[in-house]
């Protein structure tokens, strides 16, 4: 049995199925296109750099921080809720004094011609130490002018 159009030539038509052609040249023009973004401009590092006329200012020296150190103590037999409190490492009677020593303090920056408000005050509390005396001392520097108030890690 002979085979339909086998002994004609020519005549058949040969037919190119363009489906996969097309999508393999999508896929490369994708591929070319997004291909530059992924390198990066070598040699490029954004920076801030002074101008070249431009001295450095002077070196300006932190202030010393103001401590405020907190301890657990009884005020009175029986009344575990008193504090001991240090105002760099001299103790003090009461908040009260607290206020008045930070306020002396401020004074006395602000007459040197120091800005007080940039002085660091660091409130140390002892971990049994009872939130309102750590609130009255944050109140007391508060009161003295003072701006930059820390808080360490209660010990």
């Amino acid at each position: 049995m002979a085979l339909p159009g086998a002994g004609r030539r020519g005549q058949g038509k040969i037919q190119l199925c363009m489906t996969p052609m097309i999508d393999i040249v999508f896929n490369l023009v994708i591929f070319f296109l997004l291909m530059p973004s992924f390198e990066a401009t070598e040699g490029y590092l954004p920076t801030n750099l002074p101008d070249t006329g431009s001295r450095p200012g002077p070196l300006t020296r932190q202030p010393e921080p103001v401590r405020i150190d907190l301890w657990h103590a009884e005020s009175a037999p029986g009344d575990p809720g008193g504090a001991r409190i240090l105002l760099n490492r001299e103790p003090l009677k009461n908040i009260g004094e607290l206020r008045a020593e930070l306020k002396a303090v401020h004074d006395r920056q602000a007459a040197e011609g120091k800005k007080p408000e940039r002085t660091p005050v660091l409130i140390a509390p002892e971990a049994t130490v009872w939130h309102k005396h750590v609130v009255a001392a944050f109140d007391a520097a508060v009161d003295a002018g003072f701006e930059r108030i820390q808080f360490a890690v209660p010990r």
